[in-house]
């Protein structure tokens, strides 16, 4: 057979999915392979529940090879497993969280369980650990990226920036070592925001939600967003004759959340819109409602996108192997996660570049618009804080792309342009509140046409820096790369100065007064 066919062949074989079942038997397998009196280390779900015939020498519990919700799921007819853990104050050190639902790592000495078929472990420590922990031991069922964008693309259709976006976001945001943080911002936790806004009617606004609500009901229940603090799994397991309750093992914040049902695609339920505030959440969340530049969401989104009647609708399609692969998603989500905690400021000067570049575009492009949307502390494309957006935009995309490289930053422009471009349809057909935002715009801007460029210039090289301070060299070469003379544009430094726009904290160093 000739190589090409071969490779052909190779490209089209499907991905092995990691089902409950084999996960099942992975842990059984491990189990058989231990000879009694061996020490072992093993891991699974912490079920606080006495196994049938418990004797009363010590605590017996057991463990789960698999999460609450897949055991849950399983049918009668499923093969299942347990491991029955004997636990005494003695000789056993419990460390961490461990209660039941949690993900534990347990050392000891395995054994026969008296009564019964099963195995046990003489429990000499028992941890609880990190529930993405559980996904990251299977390295191997982990899916390439144009696996990824493949399964999407054949199941959930959208615009090719609107898409981009959407894949971002299931990974959430790194930390940024080095960025300088007001108050609102440090609040902020590993959440990302993916907002779409219907655009007059007929939009594919309810297209898009049937298809992100499509994504959402098949992700495990423990990384789905639930109102209820406290919720719990009610597991009745034929194979051991008992029931049991099981709470989340993920304690994190770090959750998925869809509106679950029409009104709440209109206004967000409270306990969920202070998670999203906090980005707390990884909310993926259709608006059905006209867009708004003044709205809180559309400001502190990361991608608040809008659907534009003229382009193709959103749809998706029932895809048997999407679902079955919703695991192997999960691993890869987990392993890009803690691959990339965080990210140093460093990682950012290509994006700083894109982005001062996207200004400048803006403002050529839509020079009626772009100042009042961008020129207030209040607007939608407040450079600061957009700027800021983008940083997290770009930690997201470096997570799926594995490392931070230029080619995220270029691609973070294009998202940036694509958003832009929306909202510009948005402002054209609403003169009433490009009239307002101009209104807002006049109370930061210069009359004077050069002056208010030089503001302009500043404040964008001061929100893209990492201190919110420009030194005056990089101000005035920055003046001269736009056109500006030197003798000019020293004259213009110092009038901003005298007219309170900017200060001079330290010498050499420059501020904006506003923001």
């Amino acid at each position: 057979m000739r190589p090409g066919i071969l490779e052909l062949l190779r490209m089209e074989k499907i991905r092995e999915a990691l089902e409950p079942g084999k996960r099942v038997r992975g842990f059984q397998m491990k189990l058989q392979a231990a000879k009694n009196g061996d020490d072992i280390e093993i891991s699974g779900f912490f079920i606080g529940r006495k196994p049938p015939n418990a004797p009363r020498d010590a605590v017996y519990c057991i463990l789960s090879p698999i999460p609450p919700s897949e055991l849950v799921n399983l049918s009668a007819n499923d093969f299942r497993t347990y491991l029955v853990l004997r636990i005494t104050p003695e000789t056993t050190k419990i460390s961490g969280e461990v209660k039941p639902g949690s993900y534990v790592v347990v050392k000891g000495i395995i054994d026969v369980y008296p009564f019964g078929t099963l195995r046990m472990v003489h429990v000499q420590e028992i941890e609880g650990r990190d529930y993405s922990e559980y996904w990251e031991d299977y390295k191997e069922f982990a899916l390439s990226r144009r696996e990824i964008v493949s399964l999407f693309e054949r199941t959930i259709y959208l615009r090719s920036e609107m898409q981009k976006a959407l894949l971002y976001s299931l990974y959430g945001v790194p930390y940024i070592l080095g960025v300088e943080l007001d108050t609102q911002f440090s609040k902020w936790g590993e959440g990302f925001d993916f907002t779409v806004y219907k655009y007059k009617e007929d939009s594919g606004l309810l297209a898009l939600w049937e298809a992100l609500r499509y994504f959402y009901s098949n992700l495990p229940w423990e990384i789905q967003f639930h109102s209820n603090k406290k919720a719990v799994l009610k597991v009745d397991d034929p194979f051991l004759g008992v029931d049991f309750r099981l709470g989340s093992p993920n304690n994190r914040k770090m959750k998925y959340y869809v509106p679950r049902n029409k009104k709440e695609l209109s206004k967000l339920p409270k306990r969920v819109e202070s998670s999203i505030s906090n980005k707390e959440l990884i909310g993926l969340l259709p608006e059905n409602k006209e867009p708004d530049p003044t709205d809180i969401l559309a400001k502190i989104s990361e991608t608040p996108f809008v659907l534009i009647p003229e382009e193709e609708k959103p749809y998706f399609e029932n895809n048997k192997e999407f679902i079955q692969l919703i695991p192997n998603l999960i691993v890869t989500i987990s392993i890009n996660r803690e691959r990339l905690k965080s990210m140093d400021i460093g990682k950012l000067s290509p994006l700083r570049e894109e982005f001062m570049e996207w200004i400048e575009e803006g403002r050529r492009e839509y020079p009626e618009t772009f100042g009042p949307l961008s020129g207030t502390p209040e607007g939608l494309f407040n450079i600061k804080r957009r700027y800021y957006l983008n940083t997290r935009v770009f930690g997201a995309a470096a997570r799926f792309y594995g490392r931070p490289t230029r080619r995220i930053a270029r691609e973070v422009r294009e998202v940036n342009e694509a958003i832009l471009n929306d909202w510009a349809v948005v402002i054209k057909d609403h003169p009433e509140l490009l009239m307002k935002l101009e209104r807002d715009y006049e109370k930061y801007v210069s009359r004077d046409v050069r002056t208010q460029r030089a503001l302009n210039i500043f404040r964008d090289l001061s929100a893209t820096s990492v201190t919110g301070e420009v030194t005056w060299e990089e101000f005035i070469n920055e003046l001269l790369r736009r056109g500006f003379k030197y003798r000019d544009a020293e004259k213009t430094v110092e009038k901003l100065i005298l007219a309170g726009y900017i200060y001079e904290p330290v010498s050499g160093k420059l501020r904006s007064i506003e923001w």
